[in-house]
């Protein structure tokens, strides 16, 4: 019985470090937000939140390291407005340098009101460590497009558009999970308006969250060498 107890953590331990660790990670999607966003829970790595009193207000986690860069805007003469009415509310208890918060609407958005092309950017680190990034925005009569690319170029560019509608706010929340192919590296994040659908046409950004991703509890680890040997089991027969 020991000797099978072994041989399964042993077959195990070997298809659980077979896999390349310099494999590259960058996939995401897109969904709407929830009504309420505990940034505290979602960035177990860091949180960075944008425009609590004013346009020029950054809040962050105190103990993230600034790991989320604060935005630069993308497109000549590109101005940024607090957004003060944001359907998804925002919370958290380990702020600086606003320490506690709850359920503020605030955000940030283009004014120029002037068509496609403006936007925001930012980065997070990137290496051979698995990463999820979450990132909170919206746009009014307007699409925007989320693209995010790693420096090392290790895995294809992921893109994606967040369909508006004209004289609508539509709100989302991207979730990227990416890794690079090296370490020291960058992923940027660019959010960009790409369709003007109608007058007032802007796009929000309000938060971004970093975490590393969920592990199996202990009661699915320690079945892992078990599960393992019977998928072995049935490929043989």
């Amino acid at each position: 019985m020991n000797s099978i107890r072994t041989g399964s953590a042993f077959i195990a331990f070997a298809i659980l470090t077979a896999a390349p660790l310099n494999a590259a990670i960058l996939t995401g999607s897109v969904a709407p937000p929830p009504g309420s966003v505990n940034l505290t829970t979602e960035g177990n790595l860091d949180w960075i939140h944008w425009g609590l009193s004013a346009a020029t207000d950054v809040n962050r986690k105190v103990t993230g390291l600034s790991q989320i860069s604060n935005f630069t805007t993308i497109g000549a003469g590109t101005s940024v407005v607090r957004l003060t009415d944001s359907a998804s509310k925002y919370s958290w208890i380990d702020g600086t340098p606003t320490a506690i918060v709850t359920n503020t609407p605030g955000g940030v958005y283009i004014n120029n009101f002037d068509g496609p092309g403006r936007g925001f950017m930012f980065t997070v680190p990137a290496d051979l460590l698995s990463r999820v990034l979450k990132v909170y925005v919206g746009e009014f009569t307007a699409s925007g497009t989320l693209q995010a690319i790693l420096s090392d170029n290790s895995a294809p560019a992921y893109s994606q558009v967040l369909t508006g509608a004209a004289s609508q706010t539509v709100q989302g929340v991207y979730t990227i999970n990416y890794a690079a192919a090296s370490v020291g590296q960058t992923l940027t994040v660019k959010w960009t308006e790409t369709a003007d659908l109608g007058n007032n046409d802007n796009i929000t950004m309000q938060a971004a969250a970093l975490a590393l991703p969920i592990v199996p509890e202990p009661t699915t680890l320690a079945l892992l060498p078990g599960l393992i040997v019977l998928s072995l089991l049935r490929r043989r027969m």
